[in-house]
């Protein structure tokens, strides 16, 4: 049996004696013991905490969900003359056993795994009498929730078609619920769809206003709300998005940082109101955040991935975000890459990854509101994010269809390099569409191999990983 699949048997005695970030041993989960029950209070925050050690891996979060995204999309061309990382995905020409395919699965449902090690103990009952362990539990129990929600609305986006394009019989994930060692089948992206919403609903009724509110490298109730706006945009639910974004932010831009600390939100994102929730990364981690897009100094760069022509003119000069590319000489030439997680030059592995921020809430209110025929509020948003972007701001008066050109330019500016654009334009049912320039800051180099994909192309789904197929009779294959 393989360590990569859903069947995993999978020990938390490290996680929870130590809060180490292995999985150490293979024992199933329907045969704990005295040696490795959860029991302490202790215990069930540290396995809690496990599950941020799964999405933060190079499989998960701090680099195939940081960067494939914009890979996949207009954002990024491969750079003919790297290491040709994730070149499949560039290329839209991946397979079950391709590399990232399978680890990004065997993370998210080891996370999951975690997040049910805490729901199915605590949702029947939970064992302790003492009042601050009874609401460290209950919040604890709602965190496991969200993260629960949260790791299977990722899957699915990756793994199943769009929620407004899939059908009743479509099929997503598998929505894990429990701990046990079975073959189980997949649910459909409905399914999927209707547990998640529950999952992290009930998560946000269930956390106090108060927990975890002082940080944002754990979840709290203003991150599940973003979490929230973001599924709710995914699947349409307009009124919904407007009502959890509005929760998670201050809603006067006040959250957002302004032309003059955009920076910070890069390297110092504890301290920046901005950022709702991070990935914290430590340098013992030995965890590269962004490392992948290319390496070395500016006057001597190995580039992996170059901005596309077209969306480099986009950024203007007086756009604060223009401060995340760098123009820098390479062994083919001069090209534009992405510096938003250089830390300015400090020691790679020291810069967090904000995974949620006020920014992408604005332009999901506005984009919501838009949606709703209310584009005076729409309108309202948009403009709050400008202002904080651009040195000289001018208060744009858009109606119509140029002012939903106008949200989506913005969410494509603000949110690119963060792991966004495919999946926008997938929620969207919008092609990718690649111009024919070359990687070069001139436009030329060797231009995408793949220009064009259509929303309705079987790879806009990630195949379920041929591990997985292998081990489970019950699991079914992405046509293709």
């Amino acid at each position: 049996m393989k360590l990569n699949n859903i069947i995993a048997i999978v020990t938390f005695v490290g996680l929870i004696l130590s809060g180490c970030s292995g999985f150490l041993d293979t024992v199933p989960h329907d045969s704990l013991n005295s040696d490795n029950a959860i029991e302490s209070i202790d215990d069930f925050n540290n396995t809690t905490n496990s599950v941020y050690e799964s999405i933060r891996s190079t499989s998960y979060t701090s680099e195939f969900n940081l960067m494939v995204p914009d890979i996949m999309s207009d954002n990024l061309i491969l750079h003919r003359g790297g290491r040709l990382i994730y070149n499949q995905f560039a290329d839209f020409k991946f397979y079950a056993d391709t590399y990232g395919v399978t680890g990004l699965w065997s993370a998210a449902y080891n996370g999951i795994l975690g997040a049910n090690e805490v729901i199915t103990r605590l949702e029947v009952e939970i064992p302790f009498t003492e009042e601050s362990e009874l609401i460290l539990a209950k919040n604890l129990l709602a965190e496991s929730l969200a993260l629960r929600g949260m790791i299977h609305f990722d899957l699915v986006r990756w793994y199943g078609r769009s929620y407004k394009t899939a059908s009743a019989t479509d099929l997503g994930v598998t929505y894990k619920k429990d701990t046990k060692t079975d073959f189980p089948a997949r649910n459909t992206v409905k399914e999927v769809y209707t547990w998640l919403v529950e999952d992290l609903e009930q998560a946000k009724t269930l956390m106090a206003d108060s927990y975890n509110a002082k940080i944002n490298y754990r979840l709290n109730k203003k991150s599940i709300n973003a979490i929230l706006a973001r599924v709710y945009l995914t699947m349409g639910e307009n009124q919904k998005a407007v009502d959890c974004a509005t929760a998670a932010i201050a809603g006067d831009g006040t959250d957002m940082a302004d032309t003059e600390g955009f920076s910070k939100v890069y390297t110092t994102s504890m301290a920046v109101p901005e950022v709702l929730f991070r990935i914290a990364i430590k340098s013992d981690d030995k965890i590269l955040a962004g490392n992948s897009w290319g390496q070395g100094a500016t006057t001597d760069y190995n580039a992996n991935y170059s901005l596309t022509h077209s969306l480099k003119q986009l950024y203007t000069s007086t756009d604060c975000r223009s401060s995340v590319i760098k123009l820098v000489t390479s062994k083919s030439g001069d090209c534009y890459v992405v510096w938003k997680w250089n830390n300015g030059g400090a020691s790679v592995g020291l810069v967090d990854i904000p995974v949620i921020r006020a920014a992408e809430m604005y332009l999901t209110r506005a984009e919501a509101y838009y949606n709703l025929s209310n584009q005076e509020k729409a309108l309202a948003d948009l403009n709050v994010v400008r202002s904080k972007r651009y040195s000289d701001y001018a208060a744009g008066t858009e109606t119509g269809q140029p002012l939903e050109v106008a949200i989506q330019l913005q969410r494509r500016l603000e949110l690119a390099f963060e792991g966004h654009r495919f999946f926008d334009l997938k929620r969207r049912g919008e092609d990718v569409i690649r111009d024919d320039k070359g990687f070069l800051s001139d436009g030329s180099g060797t231009p995408a191999s793949t220009l064009q994909v259509v929303a309705t192309s079987p790879y806009y789904l990630l195949p379920i990983p041929q591990s997985e197929i292998e081990a489970n009779e019950n699991m079914v294959q992405n046509n293709y």
